[in-house]
Protein backbone atom coordinates (compact mmCIF):
# COMPACT_ATOMS: atom_id res chain seq x y z
CA UNK A 1 0.00 0.00 0.00
CA UNK A 2 1.39 3.39 -0.97
CA UNK A 3 1.82 6.23 1.58
CA UNK A 4 -1.20 8.22 0.29
CA UNK A 5 -3.47 5.20 0.60
CA UNK A 6 -2.06 4.48 4.04
CA UNK A 7 -2.78 8.03 5.14
CA UNK A 8 -6.38 7.73 3.96
CA UNK A 9 -6.83 4.39 5.70
CA UNK A 10 -5.34 5.67 8.93
CA UNK A 11 -7.46 8.81 8.96
CA UNK A 12 -10.66 6.91 8.30
CA UNK A 13 -9.92 4.25 10.87
CA UNK A 14 -8.86 6.77 13.46
CA UNK A 15 -12.28 8.37 13.58
CA UNK A 16 -15.21 6.02 14.01
CA UNK A 17 -17.94 7.81 15.92
CA UNK A 18 -16.22 10.62 17.72
CA UNK A 19 -14.06 11.50 14.76
CA UNK A 20 -10.46 12.59 14.94
CA UNK A 21 -10.25 15.80 16.97
CA UNK A 22 -7.15 17.75 17.84
CA UNK A 23 -6.30 17.97 21.54
CA UNK A 24 -4.48 21.30 21.73
CA UNK A 25 -4.59 24.40 23.96
CA UNK A 26 -6.65 26.16 21.30
CA UNK A 27 -9.56 23.73 21.59
CA UNK A 28 -9.33 23.17 25.35
CA UNK A 29 -12.01 24.97 27.34
CA UNK A 30 -10.54 23.74 30.62
CA UNK A 31 -7.01 23.14 31.88
CA UNK A 32 -4.68 21.87 29.14
CA UNK A 33 -1.94 19.41 30.08
CA UNK A 34 0.93 18.54 27.74
CA UNK A 35 3.58 15.92 28.55
CA UNK A 36 6.70 16.13 26.37
CA UNK A 37 9.13 14.14 28.59
CA UNK A 38 11.90 16.65 27.85
CA UNK A 39 12.43 17.54 31.52
CA UNK A 40 12.88 13.92 32.62
CA UNK A 41 16.17 12.05 32.64
CA UNK A 42 16.46 8.89 30.51
CA UNK A 43 15.40 5.88 32.54
CA UNK A 44 12.85 7.79 34.64
CA UNK A 45 9.84 5.65 35.54
CA UNK A 46 6.74 7.00 33.78
CA UNK A 47 4.14 4.82 35.46
CA UNK A 48 1.96 5.79 38.39
CA UNK A 49 -0.07 8.85 39.31
CA UNK A 50 2.05 11.98 39.15
CA UNK A 51 5.10 10.35 37.57
CA UNK A 52 5.05 12.65 34.53
CA UNK A 53 2.03 14.88 35.28
CA UNK A 54 0.26 15.52 38.59
CA UNK A 55 -3.13 14.44 37.24
CA UNK A 56 -2.11 11.56 34.94
CA UNK A 57 -1.54 7.90 35.78
CA UNK A 58 0.16 5.72 33.15
CA UNK A 59 -0.13 1.96 33.69
CA UNK A 60 1.42 -0.70 31.48
CA UNK A 61 -0.82 -3.70 30.83
CA UNK A 62 0.10 -7.21 29.74
CA UNK A 63 -0.40 -7.75 26.01
CA UNK A 64 -3.44 -9.97 25.40
CA UNK A 65 -2.03 -12.03 22.52
CA UNK A 66 1.08 -13.62 23.95
CA UNK A 67 4.10 -13.11 26.15
CA UNK A 68 4.98 -9.43 26.19
CA UNK A 69 7.28 -7.09 28.03
CA UNK A 70 7.15 -7.25 31.82
CA UNK A 71 4.61 -4.75 33.09
CA UNK A 72 6.03 -1.78 34.92
CA UNK A 73 9.01 -1.43 32.58
CA UNK A 74 8.03 1.75 30.71
CA UNK A 75 10.66 4.46 31.01
CA UNK A 76 11.75 7.77 29.55
CA UNK A 77 13.82 7.11 26.41
CA UNK A 78 16.18 9.43 24.55
CA UNK A 79 17.21 9.86 20.94
CA UNK A 80 20.60 8.31 20.23
CA UNK A 81 20.75 6.71 23.67
CA UNK A 82 20.39 2.98 24.32
CA UNK A 83 19.79 3.60 28.04
CA UNK A 84 17.41 2.49 29.36
CA UNK A 85 16.29 1.00 26.03
CA UNK A 86 16.64 1.27 22.33
CA UNK A 87 12.88 0.87 22.08
CA UNK A 88 13.15 1.15 18.31
CA UNK A 89 15.77 1.98 15.71
CA UNK A 90 15.21 4.15 12.66
CA UNK A 91 16.25 3.18 9.15
CA UNK A 92 19.40 5.23 9.66
CA UNK A 93 20.22 3.19 12.76
CA UNK A 94 19.43 5.87 15.35
CA UNK A 95 18.01 4.55 18.60
CA UNK A 96 14.72 6.23 19.49
CA UNK A 97 15.14 8.68 16.63
CA UNK A 98 12.86 11.50 15.47
CA UNK A 99 10.68 11.89 18.54
CA UNK A 100 9.02 15.29 18.86
CA UNK A 101 11.95 16.41 21.01
CA UNK A 102 14.87 14.25 22.09
CA UNK A 103 12.96 12.33 24.78
CA UNK A 104 9.82 10.26 24.88
CA UNK A 105 8.41 7.11 26.46
CA UNK A 106 9.16 3.50 25.60
CA UNK A 107 9.47 -0.08 26.75
CA UNK A 108 12.04 -2.80 25.94
CA UNK A 109 12.39 -3.77 22.28
CA UNK A 110 11.02 -6.97 20.76
CA UNK A 111 8.06 -7.28 23.11
CA UNK A 112 4.66 -5.62 23.41
CA UNK A 113 2.92 -3.68 26.17
CA UNK A 114 -0.57 -2.25 26.23
CA UNK A 115 -1.34 0.87 28.26
CA UNK A 116 -4.04 2.42 30.42
CA UNK A 117 -4.21 6.17 31.01
CA UNK A 118 -6.31 7.31 33.95
CA UNK A 119 -6.53 10.52 35.92
CA UNK A 120 -6.48 11.89 39.44
CA UNK A 121 -9.65 11.40 41.51
CA UNK A 122 -12.39 13.71 40.31
CA UNK A 123 -10.74 14.54 36.99
CA UNK A 124 -12.58 14.10 33.71
CA UNK A 125 -11.14 15.11 30.36
CA UNK A 126 -12.66 16.29 27.11
CA UNK A 127 -9.86 15.13 24.82
CA UNK A 128 -6.78 12.93 24.92
CA UNK A 129 -3.90 12.49 22.47
CA UNK A 130 -0.67 10.52 22.26
CA UNK A 131 1.88 10.14 19.45
CA UNK A 132 3.13 6.74 18.33
CA UNK A 133 6.46 6.44 16.49
CA UNK A 134 8.06 3.84 14.21
CA UNK A 135 5.08 1.52 13.81
CA UNK A 136 5.07 -0.48 10.60
CA UNK A 137 8.67 -1.25 9.67
CA UNK A 138 8.94 -4.52 11.62
CA UNK A 139 6.33 -7.29 11.92
CA UNK A 140 7.87 -10.29 13.70
CA UNK A 141 4.53 -11.92 14.58
CA UNK A 142 3.38 -12.52 11.00
CA UNK A 143 -0.25 -11.95 10.13
CA UNK A 144 -1.76 -9.61 7.58
CA UNK A 145 -3.39 -7.05 9.89
CA UNK A 146 -1.18 -4.90 12.09
CA UNK A 147 -2.84 -2.33 14.26
CA UNK A 148 -3.59 -0.59 17.52
CA UNK A 149 -6.73 0.88 19.05
CA UNK A 150 -7.19 3.77 21.48
CA UNK A 151 -10.51 3.74 23.35
CA UNK A 152 -11.85 6.37 25.75
CA UNK A 153 -14.38 5.49 28.47
CA UNK A 154 -16.47 7.48 30.92
CA UNK A 155 -17.04 6.77 34.62
CA UNK A 156 -19.82 4.30 33.76
CA UNK A 157 -17.42 2.34 31.53
CA UNK A 158 -19.34 3.39 28.42
CA UNK A 159 -17.27 3.95 25.29
CA UNK A 160 -16.88 7.65 24.54
CA UNK A 161 -14.60 7.54 21.49
CA UNK A 162 -12.44 5.09 19.54
CA UNK A 163 -9.44 5.61 17.29
CA UNK A 164 -7.78 2.85 15.29
CA UNK A 165 -4.52 2.66 13.38
CA UNK A 166 -3.95 -0.10 10.83
CA UNK A 167 -0.58 -0.43 9.14
CA UNK A 168 0.12 -1.85 5.71
CA UNK A 169 -0.07 -5.62 5.27
CA UNK A 170 3.65 -5.75 4.51
CA UNK A 171 6.57 -4.07 6.21
CA UNK A 172 7.06 -0.53 4.92
CA UNK A 173 10.45 0.95 5.74
CA UNK A 174 9.31 4.43 4.73
CA UNK A 175 5.80 4.98 6.08
CA UNK A 176 6.65 2.83 9.10
CA UNK A 177 9.85 4.66 10.02
CA UNK A 178 9.83 7.39 12.66
CA UNK A 179 12.11 9.64 10.60
CA UNK A 180 10.93 8.94 7.05
CA UNK A 181 7.19 8.72 7.65
CA UNK A 182 4.97 11.68 6.97
CA UNK A 183 2.80 12.84 9.87
CA UNK A 184 -0.39 10.80 9.97
CA UNK A 185 1.20 7.62 8.62
CA UNK A 186 1.93 4.68 10.95
CA UNK A 187 5.53 5.68 11.64
CA UNK A 188 4.48 9.11 12.92
CA UNK A 189 0.88 8.79 14.03
CA UNK A 190 -1.17 10.81 16.52
CA UNK A 191 -4.10 9.16 18.25
CA UNK A 192 -6.47 11.95 19.28
CA UNK A 193 -9.93 11.47 20.78
CA UNK A 194 -12.57 13.86 22.07
CA UNK A 195 -15.77 13.39 24.03
CA UNK A 196 -17.59 14.17 27.25
CA UNK A 197 -16.61 12.87 30.67
CA UNK A 198 -13.57 10.76 29.77
CA UNK A 199 -12.06 9.08 32.83
CA UNK A 200 -10.02 6.28 31.27
CA UNK A 201 -8.18 5.72 27.99
CA UNK A 202 -6.89 2.32 26.86
CA UNK A 203 -4.27 1.66 24.18
CA UNK A 204 -4.38 -1.91 22.90
CA UNK A 205 -2.22 -3.53 20.24
CA UNK A 206 -3.60 -6.28 18.02
CA UNK A 207 -2.21 -9.81 17.56
CA UNK A 208 0.43 -8.89 14.95
CA UNK A 209 1.83 -5.46 15.82
CA UNK A 210 5.20 -3.82 15.45
CA UNK A 211 6.62 -4.22 18.98
CA UNK A 212 9.44 -1.72 18.55
CA UNK A 213 7.81 1.66 19.01
CA UNK A 214 8.05 4.83 21.05
CA UNK A 215 5.60 7.42 22.35
CA UNK A 216 5.64 11.17 22.90
CA UNK A 217 3.49 14.28 23.31
CA UNK A 218 0.67 13.11 25.57
CA UNK A 219 -2.04 15.75 25.83
CA UNK A 220 -5.34 16.06 27.64
CA UNK A 221 -7.84 18.76 28.54
CA UNK A 222 -9.28 18.66 32.04
CA UNK A 223 -12.96 19.54 32.19
CA UNK A 224 -13.29 18.90 35.93
CA UNK A 225 -10.67 19.45 38.60
CA UNK A 226 -8.98 16.90 40.83
CA UNK A 227 -10.40 16.18 44.27
CA UNK A 228 -8.03 16.36 47.24
CA UNK A 229 -8.69 12.84 48.50
CA UNK A 230 -6.28 13.10 51.42
CA UNK A 231 -7.91 16.23 52.80
CA UNK A 232 -11.40 14.81 52.40
CA UNK A 233 -10.40 11.52 54.04
CA UNK A 234 -8.86 13.31 57.04
CA UNK A 235 -12.03 15.33 57.49
CA UNK A 236 -14.04 12.13 57.44
CA UNK A 237 -11.78 10.58 60.07
CA UNK A 238 -12.23 13.59 62.34
CA UNK A 239 -16.01 13.32 61.95
CA UNK A 240 -15.95 9.65 62.88
CA UNK A 241 -13.79 10.38 65.93
CA UNK A 242 -16.29 12.79 67.45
Amino acid sequence: MRPLALALAASLLAAPSSAFAACTPGVCAGAFHGVTFESFAPGTVVEGLGAVDPDLRITSVAWAFGPGCPTGTSRVIEEGNTFPYSSYSTGAGVSNGCLDGVRGMGHPANCVLDYDFTFAPGVTVGCFAIKLFDFGDYYPYGGAVHGATLTAYDASHAVVAVGTLTGAAAVDSTSGDACLSQAGLPGNFTFSLAGTGITRVELRFGPSPDPNVGFDSIAFCETSAAVDVRRRSWGTLKTFAR
